[in-house]
């Protein structure tokens, strides 16, 4: 039986975090009604478990076959909604309206895909440079954000008609799904919108620097998949950048640098998006 709305999920060992996503996600207090469908690709810590006792379609597929790209489309044909919604596994919404303040804009036609906005938790250890908004100010997403005026799509925490991605599927995408299906249906015409209402909690943690290089590896060639290049010149502009170095002063005095990820970052991001704007091959998991 068809619903208007399917909210997708692709999971693989999301804990609790994930567990107070999907608890939040069914407590919404929409007009209209929904299902829940999740894509695991091998979870091992009590998710699929956890999952089997939910209100949800739960589909299972090997981890080996996981690929952003041709996952996410698997995902997305489950749907039997007017709507998909997606979500990700440690993005937790942050209050009962958030689907419904997502859905609105949809009420004008020219919407094909509609993006709410993360915010950073409360409650938990957050990033020191997620915190003070720096994360993402390197040149490869200004770049991006410059060609689609500050709309950047993330499959994290966005909904989108479904008929548009049926005309749009992804195919194999190793890294940056989201971004590959945003250029391509802008490409076409069709309308992105920002909700800034639609919040959800959301923000990563990077345990070693090996971690935080991988992350920052993959989306340097997520920017390649769709026609960023990222130079010489952007990186010595970014491992250079006054901004960057006066917020790790601060960040230093203030003792908000509390590990060796925090305390690298302003050379580790750009060296890892260069690397992997240039020569990564493949999506590092």
């Amino acid at each position: 039986m068809s619903v208007p709305v399917s909210i997708v999920y692709l999971t693989k060992n999301g804990g609790d975090l994930f567990r107070r996503s999907l608890s939040a996600v069914l407590a919404q207090d929409a007009d209209i009604p929904f299902e829940v469908i999740v894509v695991d690709s091998g979870s091992s810590d009590g998710t699929v478990e956890y999952l089997q006792t939910q209100p949800v379609h739960l589909y299972r597929i090997p981890p080996e076959e996981f690929n952003f790209g041709l996952t996410r489309d698997y995902a997305f044909g489950l749907a039997s909604g007017e709507f998909i919604v997606s979500v990700s596994q440690d993005a937790v919404p942050a209050n009962r309206q958030w689907l419904s303040l997502l859905l609105a804009p949809f009420a004008y036609s020219a919407i094909a895909a509609v993006q709410g906005i993360d915010l950073i938790p409360a409650d938990q250890p957050v990033f020191y440079w997620d915190s003070v908004g720096m994360f993402y100010q390197t040149r490869d997403c200004r770049k991006w954000n410059e060609r689609y005026h500050g709309v950047g799509l993330s499959f994290a925490n966005c909904a989108l008609r479904t008929s548009v991605w049926t005309e749009n599927r992804l195919g194999r995408v190793a890294m940056s799904e989201d971004r590959v299906f945003q250029k391509r249906i802008t490409e076409k015409g069709h309308l992105c919108f920002i909700q800034w209402t639609a919040n959800c909690y959301h923000s990563h943690q990077y345990p070693t620097v090996a971690a935080l290089a991988k992350r920052c590896i993959n989306e340097g060639q997520g920017f390649r998949n769709v026609g960023i290049d990222y130079t010489v010149r952007d990186l010595l502009f970014d491992m250079l950048r006054p901004t960057a170095w006066y917020l790790w002063g601060l960040g230093l005095l203030r003792m908000k640098l509390r590990t060796l990820p925090e305390l690298l970052f302003p050379l580790v991001r750009p060296l890892a998006v260069f690397a992997g704007n240039r020569f990564a091959r493949e999506y590092v998991r």
